[in-house]
């Protein structure tokens, strides 16, 4: 299969170092320092281009200055999707390294969700100020150093709104697929929450933001959310949360993913057979067994002599989303490592756009990943320290804080929910599809009854389900945002004469729980991702045995976000000797 290489091939970073030109609301051409010109007064060395955004030409001099296309055009929204989808690739590289460098055994298997990830903190972006919106932004490669954007970041936040979305509704046109996306901020009880956050977080991004009382009633707090991401991953992951939060936790992010999908040239039925895995190379030793899967046919394959490696694409159903592996040649854990370090946000896009339809036949491990990742740390070390300190933190636009209301000091409308519109001992619960709705039996999708009670396990509280309308309700919802919006918010508190008065008062997060469930089988993936196939090289015919360490991504191939990353040192299950 030919992947189009469709997209710009630079980082914004690097577009930001050069002079940008772009056309502003009112149609004039100004460079990134706000310069007006028009097209016969730009420098003739340097004459102003469009981006090749349509898949014409992918290459351009750096010495090119580029002119961004005019808002509201399609050419546009591809513009502002290429430097989304460019600073959450950065952002995942960015992610495994730290996660890497940081876990207990520097070989353990990594398996996270970036969009995912990017989801929530994007949701904390959204109500975030100062040096807190600073470290957000430049983390998820939104600050773009375009005016444009970074002036209006709602633009940023509605465009990648839509990509979710658009991951979500294509998935679910295919027959055997299935992407929900799950997020949420819960807050302290006595932390009201503003409507204009509130209302602009569920129209742009579906997300919640809940209160729960983790002061008086944590039992209570760590039921509710893990039932909530029950509920959004379909049971896979009943539980994100082990331990009761502490009594002083003001803010915990959690983030959960469920994707479920058959391949487009599902493993051979019957072929799965025990082998070894090499995990310090085919030279040495093996020393565990795994259910290794058979295939062969046309898939998308590369052989990259710059970077050492074979890439490798597993089409799912419809051909919208792929399973990329990635493994280096003559790998080990030791040269897979080495590879995923240095490797950058163009040679993946290079990797992907190179691949080409080829005759290949290959084993690949049947597996099951399930991780959980506390994300304090890494984000502290990638830059993100402000949220994570109460001296610091600025989120006074998700709330007020419990004492001084910011619409006294700010003439702005604002004006904060109730903590709960349900009873204080109701645990309020949401989900994207149809209207309000409760069950005899919890969570049960196939109910059609409009009310009853349900009853979370070992606790009398009472669940109220929520239904969010439908995705298609939302979309033209999303159309019709306010005039007010929270960039107004903010640029309002930033001119007054002492901003830092405004900041939101010992609101501040302690903890960012990801958790993935990840199951890997011959008809597809599932996560919250006696025949054997001439596995000798025939003619052209290529093998391709991952029978060593390799990483892997699930991408999207209009949008090019990526879904899932996994480095995979020793495929879990796996067994110390060939015997099923």
């Amino acid at each position: 299969m030919n992947i189009l290489f469709s997209i710009l091939l630079v980082t914004f970073a690097q577009l930001s170092a050069q002079k940008v030109y772009y056309q502003n609301e009112n149609g004039e051409v100004v460079d990134s320092e706000n310069h007006a010109y028009n097209f016969k007064s730009v420098p003739a060395q340097s004459s102003p281009v469009e981006l090749p955004i349509n898949g014409v030409d992918d290459k351009y001099s750096d010495s090119v200055n580029t002119l961004i296309p005019k808002r509201g055009t399609q050419a546009y929204e591809k513009f502002v999707n290429h430097a989304i989808s460019s600073g959450l690739m950065t952002f995942t590289l960015a992610v495994k390294k730290v996660i890497t460098n940081q876990s207990r055994k520097q070989y353990d298997n990594i398996v996270f969700a970036p969009v995912s990830m990017a989801g929530s903190l994007a949701l904390v972006l959204l109500g975030a100020n100062g040096k807190t919106y600073q470290e957000i932004s430049s983390l998820l490669g939104f600050a773009t150093g375009v005016p444009d954007l970074d002036k209006k970041s709602q633009i940023v936040h509605e465009q990648f709104g839509r990509m979710i979305l658009k991951l979500e509704t294509t998935s679910g046109f295919v027959i055997g697929s299935q992407v929900n996306f799950a997020s949420a901020i819960f807050i302290q009880d006595n932390y009201p929450i503003r409507k204009l956050y509130q209302e602009t977080a569920e129209k742009i991004y579906q997300s919640e933001v809940l209160n729960l009382d983790f002061e008086k009633n944590p039992v209570h707090a760590q039921r509710s959310i893990n039932a909530w991401v029950s509920d959004r991953t379909n049971g896979k992951i009943p539980e994100v949360l082990s331990d009761l939060p502490s009594a002083n936790t003001k803010v915990i992010i959690a983030s959960a993913m469920y994707f479920n999908a058959e391949w487009e040239h599902p493993f051979f039925d019957g072929a799965t057979k025990r082998r070894p895995f090499y995990t310090n190379g085919v030279n040495n030793p093996s020393d565990v067994w795994v259910d290794m899967m058979s295939n062969g046919g046309n898939f998308p394959y590369y052989k990259d002599k710059v970077l050492d490696c074979e890439i490798l694409g597993f089409p799912y159903k419809g051909n919208q989303t792929t399973m990329y592996v990635v493994k280096p040649i003559n790998s080990s854990r030791d040269k897979l490592r080495s590879l995923e370090n240095t490797l950058r946000e163009e040679d993946l896009r290079r990797l992907v756009a190179n691949v080409r339809e080829t005759s290949v036949a290959l084993l690949f491990p049947k597996m099951l990943i399930d991780s959980t990742v506390d994300l304090k740390s890494s984000l502290q070390y990638l830059g993100v320290s402000s949220l994570f300190n109460p001296a610091e933190a600025n989120l006074a636009l998700i709330s007020p804080g419990p004492i001084d209301n910011i619409r006294d000091k700010v003439k702005i409308p604002s004006p904060s929910l109730p903590t709960n519109p349900y009873e204080d001992d109701d645990v309020l619960i949401f989900n994207r599809f149809g209207d309000s709705m409760n069950c005899t039996e919890l969570f049960n999708m196939t109910k059609n009854a409009t009310t009853c009670e349900q009853v979370i396990t070992n606790t009398t509280h009472k669940v109220i389900y929520k239904k969010i309308d439908d995705k298609i309700g939302r979309r033209i919802v999303r159309q019709a945002m306010p005039t007010e919006n929270l960039d107004n918010l903010r640029e309002s508190i930033n001119k007054q004469p002492n901003p830092q008065s405004y900041e939101n008062p010992g609101l501040y997060a302690n903890k960012v729980v990801h958790k993935v469930y990840m199951h890997i089988t011959e008809s597809g993936t599932e996560a919250a991702a006696s025949t054997l196939f001439g596995l000798s090289k025939s003619g052209t015919r290529v093998v391709f045995r991952a029978e060593v360490p390799f990483f892997f991504f699930i991408m999207h191939e209009e949008t090019k976000v990526i879904s899932f990353w996994g480095s995979v040192n020793r495929p879990t299950p796996f067994y110390t000797s060939n015997t099923t």
